[in-house]
């Protein structure tokens, strides 16, 4: 370890680097080109490391290895900053008695050691000279003490003139760092501030997404629960509506007559709502795991569900040969048979004709189911994939507005995206996209 004639004593939060007041840390008294012309290479090879992997304990664990060949430390922290909330934590440790109990712990920063590091923007050094004062600061550093480390130099990592970071070097041996240990500590700072920064909000946007994916299962959860508990109680109520309706009609007056009817319809529109909400909660929550499956296999295990409604509706369906996906047999059958039958349902033509047609798009096969229907028109494409929002009421076509909500959560669960082509009277063309089944290579 190297020691240097520091000059002055420090105040009681540390050790400053060496920057005449006013002027800018590259603007410096201590003249650094040829530290920078030295490790070049270094910084080059820090650069590199910082955006290797996605993995960011791994491109710490790396960075760490190539950081203390030159600036050594029996111990190495990272502590990313939350200016805007004025907090830290200890991102990454590395080295002897690592206290991984205080790992992503939020703090506040005042009172902390590394406060007067993001105040001032410059590297602090904590040795011998000033270590007892720091500590009567900072208690919680008595742990530093104890795994018999004896000097501390804090680098500030800035970005837009901004502390994003700050890297604490410890050592076993007193007054460890100098005036030079400072300077390259700086310029690795400055090399890897960008992406200290990137991963930090590379690692809040995972946070976000797993908290999003959470409260998403749980929504599932809640309405497979609400949904599906609530069907006993709603059969019970229609099944006494249903025999009022059997027993009194026409022995009440025409009110009452009426009144058992809406309660009866009102029953029935129910329990097409929680059957839909089922199928909906079902679609994460009860789904298999993908496999390579035949499309085609599932097209025809809807069109046997649905025959007797293509029958009465006159509806000629055809269909191309369809491909090898990596899908859910079930699911994906729901997925065609819900496509189809509002094909035959929303089509006022003689003759309602459905065809569905395959065609390579890359690593994906886009599937498209076509009619000659009543057509969308485009302003409402966003709306029909939500649920509950029918384009027409329900006096004119049945259903409850869930099916094609079902349809995209399906499609999405398969890694794929579905989108309408249609206008008003001129029919309507469902495309949806799902993972190609790469045939096995021919043997020798």
């Amino acid at each position: 370890m190297r020691h240097q004639d520091r000059g002055a004593e420090p105040e009681i939060h540390g050790r400053q680097a060496v920057t005449a007041p006013g002027r800018p840390q590259d603007e410096a008294e201590l003249d650094s080109t040829p530290i920078e012309i030295e490790f070049a290479p270094l910084l080059a090879q820090m650069g590199r490391i910082m955006t290797s992997s996605e993995d960011i304990d791994e491109v710490y664990d790396r960075f760490t290895e190539a950081v203390t060949s030159v600036i050594p430390a029996d111990r190495l922290s990272i502590v990313v900053i939350d200016s805007d909330a004025w907090q830290s934590k200890a991102r990454y440790y590395a080295g002897i008695d690592v206290p991984l109990a205080t790992l992503d712990a939020w703090r506040p920063l005042d009172g902390q050691v590394i406060e007067t590091v993001v105040r001032s923007q410059q590297p602090q050094i904590v040795d011998e000279s000033n270590v007892g004062a720091v500590l009567a600061q900072s208690p919680r550093l008595q742990d530093g003490i104890a795994a018999g480390l004896r000097t501390w130099m804090d680098v500030p990592v800035i970005l837009e003139q901004t502390v994003v970071a700050v890297m604490r070097f410890m050592s076993r041996s007193p007054n460890a760092y100098g005036d030079r240990d400072q300077a390259l500590g700086v310029l690795i700072a400055a090399q890897v501030a960008g992406a200290v920064a990137n991963a930090q909000s590379i690692e809040s946007l995972l946070a976000t997404q797993a908290e999003l994916a959470r409260s998403n299962e749980e929504l599932e959860q809640f309405a497979y629960v609400a949904s599906h508990d609530l069907q006993e109680p709603l059969r019970m109520v229609a099944s006494y509506v249903g025999l009022l309706e059997r027993r009194y009609r026409g022995k009440l007056d025409a009110d009452a007559d009426d009144f058992i009817e809406f309660a009866v319809d009102g029953a029935r529109r129910m329990q097409g709502l929680l059957n839909g909400l089922l199928d909906l909660s079902r679609v994460g929550t009860r789904g298999r795991e993908l496999e390579p499956i035949e499309s085609e296999a599932a097209l025809r295990d809807s069109l046997i569900n649905l025959e007797q409604a293509i029958v009465d509706a006159g509806a000629e369906v055809t269909h191309e040969p369809l491909p090898a996906v990596l899908g859910d047999r079930m699911q994906l059958t729901q997925l065609f048979q819900n496509l189809v039958s509002n094909a035959v349902k929303f089509n006022t033509s003689d003759k309602p004709r459905v065809a569905v047609t395959a065609r390579r798009a890359g690593s994906m096969w886009e599937i498209a189911v076509a009619d000659n229907g009543i057509g969308i028109d485009p302003a409402h494409f966003d709306r029909i994939f939500q649920v509950f929002q029918r384009l027409h009421t329900r006096d004119t076509y049945e259903g409850t507005g869930i099916g094609l909500s079902v349809c995209r959560k399906i499609v999405e669960r398969h890694g794929g995206t579905i989108r309408p082509e249609s206008a008003e009277g001129q029919g309507t063309t469902f495309r949806f996209t799902l993972q190609a089944v790469e045939p096995a290579p021919a043997g020798n």
